[in-house]
């Protein structure tokens, strides 16, 4: 290197840059201190009354897939056919999950019912076929 561009220690002689001040925005920039603004994600969602009506009719769905699933659960307990309720439940509930994610409880209980009267079905159904294959003495 010659002796225009480098010091005696060999860095390269520059302007001193002050580095405690912000430079100037390029034209058609906003200033940096124009653009901060207070944060939005600790403020809570206010609900009109129209979006809390809409929400409250979105539940019709899950609150059918929880009766569904208690009648089912019930009529299962005494007769094999209950598993076509539950498993009316269990598809009603999985729709309503999509449809629905404010109703969390009722389409969580209706799934819910609904998986436990298939599986006492199932149960009376393989009740059936045991004993229906073996001979009474």
């Amino acid at each position: 290197m010659n002796e225009t561009q480098s010091g005696a220690d060999g860095r390269a002689d520059l302007p001193p840059v002050d580095l405690t001040t912000r430079s100037a925005p390029p034209d058609g920039q906003l200033a940096y201190e124009s653009t901060v603004t207070a944060p939005t994600e600790w403020v809570p969602y206010v609900y009109t009354d129209a979006e809390l009506k809409a929400l409250a009719a979105r539940r019709g769905l899950s609150t059918v897939s929880l009766v569904i699933g208690l009648l089912g659960l019930v009529v299962s307990i005494v007769w094999v056919w209950g598993g076509a309720l539950s498993l009316g439940a269990l598809a009603l509930g999985l729709i309503a999950r999509t449809v629905e994610p404010t109703a969390r409880s009722r389409w969580g209980w209706g799934i819910a019912t609904g998986l436990f009267g298939l599986v006492i079905s199932a149960g009376w159904l393989y009740f059936i076929a045991v004993l229906g294959s073996t001979p009474d003495y």
